[in-house]
């Protein structure tokens, strides 16, 4: 009996929002402002989240990095203490005295304007760094050979090009065993990086790697040497840290009860930073498109106490033919909740296309999933029955006798 009743109850909701289409549009503004905020936004969001976890995945998502601060600390240098240097016998300790290591490299970074006979390319990045760093940094197989043992042992002057910066010096002509300056000495160019893009705005492709011992040589041995670590497998991560935090509080004599003077990061890390910054946002965004649900339902609420008002007659009448108190309740209730549903469809919809028409003309990703569509018309169904319930109760309270007196 219910079950047969809902199609009707629906239908009869339809039929009296429809004889008011006007006010039925312009009461459903704050909703469809409000949902079309949320969508669009979480939307963006997500979109976001997708696009900088795939960078991160790019970065190595096992990959531990060693060094003197913490990623993403947003503390000026002036604020910063002082540390001691990560040095490139930290990086062997590492590598001997943990376990749950499988490879490490040292990376040193100075930039250093690049020639190749007539072409030349200022403020290029200029990596010292060991074999592993390919196998670390997630870089795919490119031509040539990277830099092996032999290279570090003997600190040779042999150089491997990112895949922008081969193509910027060299166009179409073969780069492989040709001759290039980096700073005022000559480099055998023996291997080119596949290409990697972009991480974070940083083109990973501008880059040159030479020996790690070739450029404590030729630009200085004094700097802070930061440690890529890859642990053995994804579950040794923790354990990983752990083995890395022991050894270098021990080389660095650091007391028992005193914080560490160096900093273990992860692209892990930074996920969860980005994600917290984005969900903070989100969140902000959320209570305006709270706000104007909250504007939507008070103008639902009104609506239907004023439908009520309006139909105190026919209500009078239903309540004589034998409708009962429930019955009544859920034709008002009905009505709120496909008001509001029919705001949140609109809604949906133009978030949906708010969002994609942003990643159309500006860098920032959309991604929409199904859960953000049921998320925008679950709010819009809960702001019906909210403010619905109400003038139904109200409705439904109505005494049959008054209800066929009133004017």
């Amino acid at each position: 009996m219910w079950v047969r009743a809902v199609p009707e109850r629906f239908r009869s909701a339809y039929d009296s929002l429809h004889q008011h289409r006007t006010r039925s549009i312009l009461t459903i503004l704050g909703i469809i402002i409000g949902i079309t905020t949320v969508i669009a936004l979480q939307s963006l969001v997500n979109g976001l989240n997708r696009t900088v976890e795939t960078q991160f995945k790019s970065l190595g998502a096992d990959m531990i990095s060693v060094n003197l601060y913490e990623w993403g600390m947003h503390i000026g240098p002036r604020r910063r203490k002082p540390r001691k240097r990560l040095t490139m016998e930290d990086t062997d300790a590492i590598a001997r005295l943990c376990p749950s290591v499988a490879t490490v490299a040292p990376t040193l970074y100075t930039r250093q304007q690049v020639r190749y006979r007539s072409v030349s390319r200022p403020a290029i990045q200029i990596v010292g760094t060991t074999n592993p760093f390919v196998v670390i940094e997630n870089y795919p197989p490119g031509a040539g050979r990277f830099l092996t043992d032999t290279d570090v042992s003997r600190s040779r002057h042999v150089a491997v090009l990112g895949h922008d910066i081969a193509q910027q010096l060299f166009g179409h002509e073969q780069p492989l065993y040709k001759k290039i300056r980096i700073g005022n000495r000559a480099y055998d160019v023996v291997g080119i990086l596949a290409k990697k893009g972009a991480i974070f705005g940083e083109n990973q492709d501008e880059l040159i790697a030479i020996p790690a011992t070739t450029f404590e040589k030729k630009f200085g041995k004094y700097r802070s040497v930061n440690i890529s670590v890859l642990p053995i497998d994804k579950a040794h991560v923790d354990v990983a840290k752990e083995e890395i935090r022991l050894v270098l509080r021990k080389r660095r004599r650091v007391a028992p009860g005193e914080p560490d003077d160096f900093a273990l990061n992860s692209a892990q890390q930074l996920m969860v930073q980005f994600k917290q910054f984005t969900g903070i946002v989100f969140a902000a965004m959320v209570g305006i498109g709270g706000l104007s649900l909250l504007v939507g339902g008070i103008g639902i609420m009104n609506i239907m106490l004023v439908s009520v008002t309006e139909r105190t007659r026919e209500i009078g009448i239903r309540k004589a033919l034998g409708a009962t108190r429930r019955e009544i309740r859920d034709q008002f209730l009905t009505e709120a909740v496909l008001l509001c549903l029919a705001g949140g469809v609109l809604g949906v919809a133009l978030g949906l296309g708010l969002a994609f028409l942003t990643a159309r003309i500006s860098p920032v990703p959309a991604a929409a999933s199904l859960g953000t569509v049921l998320l925008g018309l679950g709010f819009s169904s809960a702001v019906g029955l909210i403010f619905g319930a109400f003038p139904a109760i109200r409705a439904a309270k109505l005494n049959p006798i008054d209800a066929l007196r009133y004017e």
